[in-house]
């Protein structure tokens, strides 16, 4: 019995490693430089078990281990993926044949995905039209200008809440400050709520939003699965990308939006989503070619806190660094701010919109901005971001 046991065990693994192996030859069996079979396992057991480092280091090592191909083959566990290292093909790819390569990869397979499944960054074709068409009206500098007063309140929250943290403490951990400070950015301009992170280090808005964009082996394992398994075993398993955190926003939303329909009114990104809304079903205008959906809304709201809150946080906490280890362009930076609102009064989204140099220290311009201050700039950005 104890014999026949490890035979079927042995059998298992064997089969198992053949179809790895025959999963994982789908690039060299077509005469495509690729990484092995081997080196595939190890990143992913590394992202699940060891993550010491992130997913595109490996990336950038299979980029530069293949010097002289223009494109090298990878794996997706067992998904075929392409690295183009040629600018030239990237080019014919992105410009001359972008209508064979326009359609995303699919997330949200699972039945609980539903409001995902509605996010503009994870959708294709007319559908990817239809929410893009609702969208872009909600950000013309115009409707920007309407929210500019909601960033302003918070923004001097913000150095009301710094001042007091300098005369307590003798530094400040900028990135999670500035992330309480994004958080109730987006709390307000997103979703209506007030959320007072700043002040507030218990606040559940914030802790949310840190489990959301937190990588741990489950997320990574479920993710794993989400990419390799059928939409039955996902839906049997109830395995789903709408996590805890997920679904918290997601019901923030909702009743924030069932709020706003009983008149309540601020102005936000969430007031000119239902605005469209409410023009659309208008007997005098035509039948619109996508109805907007509580779950476009929904999904569109929780999108912009995704996208939104740890870049924002970790380009400021950069910004910050750079001009104090700079402080000649911090200097500039002030004096160009100074001379704005020596001349009108106050700073104003057109003012900001206009400042050159404040621009220039945001984007890198090569033309403000020296090599060696643009290398720093996005060195020290990326050591944020990964929190070294």
């Amino acid at each position: 019995m104890e014999a026949s046991t490890w035979t079927v065990g042995l059998a298992v693994v064997l089969l198992f490693i053949v179809y790895c192996w025959r999963k994982c030859s789908y690039w060299s069996s077509r005469g495509v430089p690729s990484i092995s079979v081997f080196r595939n396992f190890y990143i992913y057991l590394h992202m699940i078990f060891k993550r010491t480092k992130p997913f595109w280091y490996f990336l950038n090592e299979t980029y530069h281990e293949n010097e002289g191909n223009n494109f090298v083959g990878g794996y997706e566990i067992f998904k075929p993926s392409l690295i183009v290292r040629d600018p030239g093909l990237v080019k014919r790819i992105m410009i001359q044949d972008f209508d064979h390569f326009s359609e995303r990869r699919t997330f949200g397979k699972s039945k609980k995905d539903e409001c995902l499944r509605e996010m503009l960054f994870l959708i294709n074709g007319s559908h990817w039209k239809g929410v893009r068409s609702i969208m872009s009206p909600t950000f013309t500098s115009g409707r920007m200008r309407q929210m500019y007063h909601l960033v302003e309140e918070k923004a001097d929250a913000l150095i009301e809440r710094l001042q007091r943290h300098c005369q307590e403490k003798s530094f400040v951990k900028t990135k999670t400050i500035y992330a309480r400070y994004v958080m109730d950015v987006i709390g307000t301009c997103a979703f209506g709520i007030e959320c007072n992170s700043i002040n507030n280090e218990e606040e559940e808005f914030c802790k949310k939003a840190n489990e959301l964009n937190a990588i741990s082996a489950r997320g990574i394992l479920r993710g794993i699965a989400l990419l390799t398994l059928p939409n039955s075993v996902l839906n049997a398993t109830g395995i789903s990308f709408t996590t805890p955190p997920f679904l918290f926003f997601q019901r923030v939303v909702e009743e924030t939006i069932k709020n706003r329909e009983m008149g309540v009114k601020r102005g936000d990104f969430l007031d000119l989503l239902l605005e469209q809304r409410e023009e659309q079903s208008n007997s005098n205008t035509k039948t619109p070619k996508y109805p907007i959906k509580d779950s476009t809304i929904v999904a569109q709201s929780v999108l912009f806190l995704i996208v939104g809150h740890e870049t924002t946080a970790g380009t400021m906490a950069f910004v910050s660094y750079y001009l104090a280890r700079n402080p000649h362009l911090q200097h500039r930076l002030r004096q160009e701010l100074r001379d704005i609102v020596e001349e009108h009064g106050t700073l104003t989204y057109q003012t900001i919109m206009e400042a050159p140099f404040l621009d220039a220290i945001f984007s890198g311009d090569e033309q403000l901005l020296n090599s060696l201050d643009i290398f720093l700039f996005f060195l020290f950005y990326l050591l944020i971001l990964l929190e070294v």
